[in-house]
């Protein structure tokens, strides 16, 4: 499996970076590169995107995964995260 790199502006693929931004990854299954592009983009975060973010944590914290990700739709493009098998 890799990481496809590049930005994204899917829902899915912003909530994926604001729970992975700082999580280490035991298994390292996500990959360095990912959970540093996933960092990177979270620390440029600022003002509103910035608090949106941590909203989207404590939303997602609270159980509520559709809600985190419709709210994670208004930030900017995030690390686009796409498993492939093989390659």
């Amino acid at each position: 499996m890799r990481v496809v790199s590049g930005m994204s502006d899917d829902p899915s693929d912003k909530l994926r970076a604001v729970l992975n931004h700082d999580r280490p990854d035991p298994d390292d299954d996500l990959g360095v590169a990912y959970r540093d592009a996933c960092g990177q983009w979270f620390a440029a975060l600022a003002g509103a995107d910035r608090s949106l973010a941590a909203r989207v944590l404590e939303v997602y914290a609270d159980g509520n995964e559709a809600k985190a990700e419709w709210l994670s739709s208004a930030l900017p493009p995030a690390p686009l995260f796409i498993l492939h098998d093989g390659d």
